[in-house]
């Protein structure tokens, strides 16, 4: 249940203790070792740690851990599943949102296809009146987070990982105030999922009463985004409390259910079954959103997320028409394996998350780093402490 609940109380406070030890990008092999060490939780670690450095199918193997069957799927909900018709679940959404107040839309911690596809929402959700983009993963001690418009390594646990970053920097640019959510509850003692579950809605309320007319986009983890009353196992979840409190009805949306894990027992059954070409939501023969892939979450849509293809050794989902793929030109000196990482020359170096990262295990190794147009620092790190900086303008 912990693996599914993402970060409640007992993973929450290591991860409050482990976050300074943590804030540097560790290459694989280090990763890989540790999380073969039998600690507690350790393959969580991994994924995370993985993500980081855009190891992603070895990330989504870390979290699934020892290989397990395929879940299985009666003939009954096979036949009901197949009939369904896909469409586009971004032009779903964003026709859904023109009479929305409250989009939630959850992610899994490690895997960062899920904060891609926020991201390329955010501008249109923008230009529908949207204004504030709430984020579970946030510190809310990081306050000059939307003075300075990018995030730095103290901005949040998560938030270090390049693709988060960049959904947190897509909703600067887009004019969005970002808002930390996930704060002022203890995380010891009985009822803590109840204290955590109200606070996060209740700081979510706290903009509505400052702003009445606020249209606001909600990005949380796992189960937070389920309205049921057991949408925490056996208690309600934020999405829940927070409907209560403001009496808005939130457009709740999982992308967790219908994406690819790292193996296939790591997979819903129904995701065995969808089939589109790109990130959609299932209609039924009349119009209605299908929400049943997982049995035990009460929300308005799952999105698919088809298998990912690679493209020049990265998830092709890493690339948009904004950020291209760069090949690295400069002849590296430190050292194989090595991590090389993209800063953002306009902004600081020293605490900035990068804008991607990447690891290359020889000189054979071809990946691309994904770069907007601008001037960018690129860091190499060597295996033996090397390091070299070099520039690079898209």
């Amino acid at each position: 249940m912990l693996r599914q609940l993402g970060c409640l109380a007992a993973l929450l406070s290591t991860l409050t203790s482990c976050a300074q030890e943590n804030a540097s990008y560790k290459p694989s092999a280090l990763t890989q070792q540790e999380a073969r060490s039998g600690k507690p939780g350790a393959n969580q670690f991994a994924a995370w740690d993985l993500s980081y450095i855009g190891e992603y199918q070895a990330a989504l193997e870390a979290w699934d851990g020892p290989v397990r069957p395929p879940r299985p799927l009666s003939a009954a909900d096979s036949t009901a599943f197949v009939a369904l018709r896909p469409v586009s679940a971004r032009d779903y959404i964003l026709r859904r949102a023109r009479t929305e107040r409250i989009i939630i839309i959850n992610e899994a911690h490690h895997n960062p296809r899920h904060r891609a596809f926020t991201a390329a929402l955010l501008p249109e959700l923008a230009k529908l009146g949207y204004r504030y983009v709430a984020v579970e993963a946030l510190n809310e001690q990081d306050t000059l987070l939307n003075q300075r418009g990018y995030p730095t390594l103290a901005t949040g646990f998560y938030t270090k990982e390049p693709q988060f970053g960049h959904l947190l920097r897509t909703a600067a640019r887009s004019g969005f105030t970002l808002v930390a959510y996930d704060y002022g509850f203890s995380h010891e003692g009985d009822g803590q999922v109840k204290a955590r579950e109200t606070a996060e809605a209740r700081n979510i309320q706290r903009i509505l009463q400052a702003d009445p007319q606020a249209k606001i986009v909600v990005h949380c983890g796992f189960s937070h985004v389920n309205e049921g009353p057991t949408g925490m196992a056996t208690e309600p979840a934020m999405a829940y409390y927070l409907s209560r409190l403001t009496g808005i009805n939130p457009f709740t949306i999982d992308q967790i259910t219908l994406t690819e894990s790292g193996t296939p027992g790591g997979e819903y059954a129904r995701y065995r079954l969808a089939k589109a070409p790109e990130s959609s939501v299932f209609l039924t023969a009349d119009g209605q959103p299908y929400a049943g892939a997982d049995p035990n979450k009460s929300v308005d849509v799952n999105v698919y997320h088809p298998r990912t293809r690679y493209q020049q050794g990265r998830p092709a989902w890493t690339f948009t028409p904004e950020r291209r793929p760069v090949p690295l030109k400069q002849a590296l000196t430190v050292g194989y394996p090595c991590l090389v990482l993209a800063y953002d020359a306009r902004e600081d170096l020293a605490t900035a998350v990068p804008v991607d990262i990447i690891e290359l295990q020889s000189t054979t190794d071809q990946k691309a780093v994904a770069l907007g147009k601008g001037r960018y620092t690129l860091v190499a790190k060597g295996p033996t402490g090397r390091v070299q900086t070099w520039s690079v303008r898209r």
